[in-house]
């Protein structure tokens, strides 16, 4: 098979994380051609926004061949932001990777279409990576058999269990304790990943749990809105005004990391975390908390949102959550009570599901087997 790639690779912003590691696992059985798609932002390169990728990837990646007008190719897969509706491609079907967090497809998040028109078209297909997203796209316009529903995976050979000396000597590096309970957040401090939620619970539970702490890893290197956002959200918040939860012993409790990390240093991150926790709002899928499961980490999602189509009871628990409709952007709101007493049950308890909730990770959510179902989704709607 022919596939003709257009779209982002060499940093770490998601959607170019996605495609390297679909490129990665593609390339054993398919043609594969790329064309880069200019990044938003001039400041993003792969020099300040590194991939975190090991060199023999990023090398195979850099190597693939420019597209040729002497090529006839089966499938154009499109990755990169606005989404890229244009009609005018070279293969027998077009498939363009979309995401709707909010469950609405707004005009600034893609280019070159109506979506009236779109939703008739036969060779025209969307990826995406829950079941969440996908309301949103059928919402727009799409048809049902028009958008594909995929999701993502983890790295089997970086994103696993690792021995109890191996934990004690990265919690060392960050002077963790070895009684000391871990709370972990990581990605983009931006309003729909609820962190200012997980900061306000941390902020309660610490006043009964003197050894609590909290690491959040923010993308400050992609976005401009860092760790310091969120907390200065919930300082200024009624709620910390009536509850008083910032205080020197809280603050200083809390390991702020914003430099880019390859994924042996994020693994060794999800494995020091004894609960990593993600009170998202609105989300199309949300990796991270599956990364951390496949470490063995227990996690605490929101109720309701995309993570559902993943979460199994053995990975941890649900935060219970509200829907709402903000201007026809669906959110699940998640409700800090459910979130405190969640973890105020499981503080300082032993965890003896590790093994099995990545087990289950690796079973199914490699990327190998991933984008095999996405390889044969290709192959489905070519033989129409």
């Amino acid at each position: 098979m022919n596939i003709l790639i257009e779209g982002w690779r060499g940093i770490n912003h998601s959607y170019a994380l996605v495609n390297q590691w679909q490129i990665n696992e593609l390339i054993k059985s398919s043609n594969i051609f790329f064309r880069d798609i200019p990044f938003p932002n001039k400041n993003w390169n792969s020099k300040k926004n590194d991939s975190g990728l090991k060199d023999e990837i990023k090398n195979t990646i850099r190597k693939i061949q420019a597209p040729s007008i002497n090529i006839d190719y089966d499938i154009t897969y499109r990755i990169s932001a606005p989404f890229n509706f244009d009609q005018k491609f070279n293969s027998k079907a077009l498939f363009v990777f979309a995401t709707t967090e909010y469950r609405n497809l707004t005009k600034e998040f893609y280019i070159n279409h109506d979506l009236d028109k779109l939703g008739k078209e036969e060779n025209f297909f969307i990826h995406t990576p829950s079941n969440w997203s996908k309301e949103g796209l059928l919402s727009a316009g799409f048809r049902e058999d028009q958008v594909i529903v995929v999701p993502h995976g983890v790295d089997l050979k970086t994103l696993y269990l690792i021995s109890e000396e191996e934990k004690k000597k990265v919690r060392n590096e960050y002077k963790i304790k070895s009684d000391d309970f871990v709370l972990t957040n990581i990605g983009a401090m931006t309003v729909n990943k609820g962190v200012e939620v997980l900061i306000a619970a941390y902020g309660m539970l610490k006043k009964k749990h003197d050894n609590l702490k909290l690491i959040l890893k923010d993308q400050s290197n992609l976005y401009e809105w860092k760790a310091d956002f969120p907390m200065k959200k919930v300082f200024e918040s009624e709620f910390n005004k009536k509850n008083k939860i910032f205080n020197d012993k809280m603050y200083k409790d809390i390991i702020f990391i914003s430099e880019n990390l390859n994924f042996d240093q994020l693994r060794n991150i999800y494995s020091i975390t004894d609960c990593y926790v993600s009170p998202y709002k609105a989300e199309g899928f949300n990796l991270t908390p599956l990364e951390a499961a496949a470490c063995g980490t227990q996690i605490v999602v929101t109720n309701g949102g995309s993570s559902d189509d993943y979460f199994d009871d053995c990975m941890g628990f649900k935060i219970e959550s509200k829907e709402k409709n903000l201007n026809n952007n669906i959110l699940v709101s998640p409700k800090i009570d459910s979130l405190i007493d969640i973890l105020n049950s499981i503080i300082n308890k032993s965890d003896s599901k590790k093994e099995i909730r990545s087990k289950l990770v690796h079973k199914n959510f490699s990327w190998e087997n991933v984008v095999k179902k996405l390889k044969k989704e290709f192959e489905k709607k070519l033989s129409k």
